[in-house]
């Protein structure tokens, strides 16, 4: 008897849950704190047992509209991001900075280009994650559609948006063959081990190309980003003459150097931890 009863109890408690997880997903996609997506990733997260996650998932149900719901959203969403960046780390286990800056090194020394301009940019989850979700959210940018990184390097860039956004195309653009085939390897990562393990369809295309991002078409994005702390002004002036053809709205993400044209306006300026390395 008390065998069945515990049986009939936990059947009871997984149908609850089920439906509980539904509602907290659901809440938090219609208040605009997580993405669909995301939701998916909160009910796996709450489906292995994380109590603190549980706990604050029952917390935010029971509030409404107070500045403590506030607080819970955050937790919830914060707790979301960090296993997002635990999957972008697991993404780039065999490609590690080190690495990457030898094949920057190797590749480097084959072009006529400006060094500065090669200079080989590390992009850091948190900072990026941080612009995507928040910054550009505040503006009413949408994370959705086509987002580029123009000197994507081992596609560090690429694969934080393609976690953290709703786009349904991304692509990174690279000049340095080595650099772009590390991205190439990466991807597969993220696409048969990483985003299943998640619980994410891939739903998006994820794609690099090897190349010189000022002769390549990125005219019908709605994101693009560029690490262009090292670029040069001449550089800078070229992308920005390419950047006129984009559509009114694009938003363009960049590091320390903005798009000077009148066909732009700054949205926002704002210092953030990114670290490069040459």
């Amino acid at each position: 008897m008390s065998c069945l009863r515990w049986l009939c109890q936990r059947h009871i408690s997984y149908a609850a849950r089920r439906s509980f997880l539904q509602k907290v997903s659901d809440r938090m996609v219609h208040s605009e704190k997580i993405t669909q997506r995301h939701g998916k990733i909160l009910r796996s997260l709450i489906k292995s047992e994380d109590k603190r996650l549980m706990c604050s998932a029952s917390r935010f149900m029971n509030l409404r509209s107070t500045p403590e719901d506030d607080g819970v959203q955050s937790e919830v969403r914060e707790k979301v991001m960090s296993h997002l960046e635990a999957a972008w780390h697991e993404t780039f286990r065999e490609m590690t900075t080190y690495q990457a800056r030898q094949l920057a090194h190797k590749g480097r020394d084959r072009h006529e280009s400006s060094q500065a301009d090669l200079t080989y940019g590390e992009v850091k989850f948190s900072s990026l994650a941080r612009i995507l979700s928040e910054d550009l959210r505040r503006h009413n940018v949408e994370l959705k559609g086509t987002f580029y990184d123009l000197g994507s390097g081992t596609g560090r860039g690429v694969i934080a948006a393609a976690l953290v956004g709703s786009f349904t195309r991304l692509c990174g653009v690279e000049l340095l063959a080595d650099l772009h085939n590390a991205a190439v390897d990466v991807q597969k990562v993220y696409e048969h081990v990483v985003a299943p393990r998640l619980g994410l369809e891939v739903e998006q295309e994820v794609k690099f190309v090897q190349g010189n991002f000022l002769k390549a078409d990125w005219s019908d994005a709605n994101v693009i980003f560029i690490n262009s702390t090292c670029f040069s002004k001449p550089l800078m002036e070229k992308i920005v003459k390419q950047a006129v053809k984009l559509s009114p709205g694009t938003c363009v993400v960049t590091l320390t150097h903005p798009m000077v044209s009148p066909y732009f306006d700054l949205v926002e300026s704002k210092k953030l931890r990114f670290f490069a390395v040459s």
